[in-house]
């Protein structure tokens, strides 16, 4: 039976996870540009794609991989239903298809050269700097949400990378 998820759980996961696995400052953001530009591409395409013009839809997206991840880790399975909109479940698989070799077949043939997948410390080693990726990007969005609205994320991502992507 899965475990069920409070919605106290569900909006704490960004900080839960941040407490258990770090997350990278504000100021370190630049350091891992190259990292987070496949994240922020696939969701840019996944906004323009479907009309996803929501930081809160993509923040919950963030949540959504988070439990994903937990659920690899731990074993144990997440009832996040009562969460789920369709936005936010085709940005959650559009930044899973960005990291997670459980989703991404090209992914999981270089992650399975370094990582036991069946291993779950070896799983907690590789989904660290993902995790880690992940919480950077929330903190972005909330920060352009909070500042220039609902459509302040995808607006500022549009100002930043929007030409590098077709």
């Amino acid at each position: 039976m899965d475990k069920k998820v409070s919605f106290s759980e569900f909006d704490g996961i960004v900080s839960k996870m941040a407490r258990e696995f770090g997350s990278i400052s504000k100021r370190d953001t630049e350091n891992y540009a190259m990292l987070l530009f496949p994240y922020e591409r696939n969701m840019m395409i996944t906004h323009r794609e479907n009309r996803i013009n929501n930081g809160r839809r993509a923040m919950e997206a963030i949540r959504i991989c988070l439990f994903r991840i937990q659920e690899y880790i731990t074993g144990t399975k997440y009832d996040i239903s009562p969460y789920l909109t369709e936005e936010a479940e085709l940005l959650a698989e559009s930044l899973q298809m960005s990291f997670d070799p459980f989703v991404n077949e090209d992914i999981k043939a270089i992650v399975e050269s370094e990582y036991d997948l069946m291993d779950a410390k070896k799983l907690r080693d590789y989904f660290a700097l993902p995790i880690r990726l992940l919480i950077r990007l929330e903190k972005s969005m909330e920060l352009w949400t909070k500042k220039y609205g609902v459509n302040g994320y995808f607006s500022f991502l549009e100002d930043q990378i929007g030409e590098l992507i077709d």
